[in-house]
């Protein structure tokens, strides 16, 4: 709980930190594994050299030394010091070629171990391959550290042809284990990892989706409101300047039609741009009660409009999204026939069944564009509005003159 004193929380270790550990602790670790423990085994065997063939101080010989011990050869040793070397050193370039530098780290822990056990009967140049395998694993060379797991299984093996020596064989239980462990244990991690990043990009596009779509909704909103509401105080502003010297009553019932259509508009996109900030909306959405409204609204252009819905048609049974939908295809065609249709009169019939709620405008317009716009992107917007919620919407010449426009909605909302 936040309070007086607390931070936030913060990752302890950052990316760039927690990157330079995944390369460093391997590498560090099997160095101080392998050379240790080969200048360990070095030393001692050094020591039970000096102590066998050194002065005794007593008529016995130590029982722990063995008869047949010979030195190791200088070159011999500082050989195996620099080859426990090797392999930690190529760990810090093994992500860059994981398959050729994971050959590499097994041939020289095959030729150290190879020594080592010829020398000293000892084993200690397998950690940094167990590490190289997984990071092979981790980074898709899969069949490398197959190829690698299997050859190194066969080593001791190899050995006991070699040096006749039975410890040899007994490696092939604990390094079959191993085996194992370093291969499944990673594959299964990079499954494990590649799904989650496979969720996180599916998870990414599906956000990508919601918010182009919703960027959408909110073009096509802005788009309805400014569209019908600018076009209706342009209407209204040349009608009031036309009239202004020679009827002052007209133009300025024309002006107070600007004004209302303007504080209407401006509730509309408050409402729209509530809607992206996230904010409650700070008018009710448009549905079907607000169809008489925009009727109404085509008397100050002159027209005759008429709104005709279905008796025993009731609101509550639509749908708030179907109830918007309606709202805006009709404001959207009533705004192209004011426009570009040079109509007199306009029919909107609202009708429904058990399923389905039909809307139909219609004008006595004249010419090719009646009651379209010339782009064509009023009837491409009513059309995706339809479409969005599984119904459909067609525009075409009406067959006695004019223009129709008629949608099919579901009345429960989207399909």
């Amino acid at each position: 709980m936040p309070g007086v004193g607390c931070r936030p929380y913060a990752d302890p270790m950052p990316d760039s930190e927690r990157s330079a550990l995944r390369v460093w602790a391997p590498v560090v670790l099997s160095a101080l594994i392998q050379v240790g423990t080969t200048a360990g085994i070095l030393g001692a065997r050094s020591f039970q050299w000096r102590a066998q063939h050194g002065p005794r101080f007593g008529p016995a010989a130590n029982p722990l030394v063995d008869a047949e011990l010979h030195p190791i050869n200088p070159a011999v040793a500082v050989l195996l010091v620099l080859l426990a070397f090797v392999g930690p050193v190529l760990l810090i370039w093994i992500r860059r070629r994981p398959g050729p530098i994971l050959i590499a780290i097994a041939a020289s822990a095959v030729v150290g171990e190879g020594l080592m056990l010829l020398a000293a009967s000892a084993i200690a140049f397998y950690i940094s391959v167990i590490f190289a395998v997984v990071i092979a694993v981790l980074h898709d060379a899969r069949l490398w550290a197959w190829i690698v797991t299997g050859v190194l299984w066969l080593t001791p093996i190899g050995l006991y042809l070699v040096n006749r020596n039975p410890a040899s064989l007994f490696l092939l239980v604990p390094w079959t284990i191993v085996s194992i462990a370093v291969l499944v244990i990673p594959q299964s991690a990079r499954n494990r990892r590649l799904w989650r990043e496979q969720q996180l990009r599916d998870a990414e596009a599906r956000r990508a989706e919601e918010a182009q779509a919703e960027r959408v909704r909110i073009a096509r909103e802005l788009h309805d409101v400014l569209a019908h509401s600018l076009s209706q105080i342009n209407v209204q502003a040349s009608v009031g300047l036309h009239l202004f010297e020679t009827q002052p009553e007209k133009a300025a019932t024309a002006l107070a039609n600007v004004k209302d259509t303007s504080k209407h508009a401006l509730d509309e996109v408050r409402q729209v741009l509530g809607m992206l900030r996230g904010d409650a909306p700070l008018a009710p959405e448009q549905g079907l009660a607000g169809l008489g409204a925009l009727v109404d609204e085509l008397k100050a252009h002159g027209l005759d409009g008429t709104l005709a819905v279905a008796a025993g048609l009731n609101a509550e049974d639509v749908s708030a999204a179907t109830q918007q939908a309606v709202y805006r295809i009709v404001q959207e065609a009533l705004t192209n026939v004011t426009k570009h249709a040079a109509a007199h009169r306009v029919e909107v019939e609202v009708t429904g069944d058990d399923e389905w709620l039909s809307v139909r405008i219609s004008d006595d317009g004249v010419g090719a564009a009646a009651g379209a716009s010339p782009d064509g992107r009023g009837l491409l917007g009513m059309r995706e509005r339809a479409e969005l919620l599984g119904g459909t919407l067609t525009a075409s010449p009406a067959p006695g003159g004019g223009f129709r426009v008629e949608a099919r909605l579901p009345l429960g909302g989207a399909r």
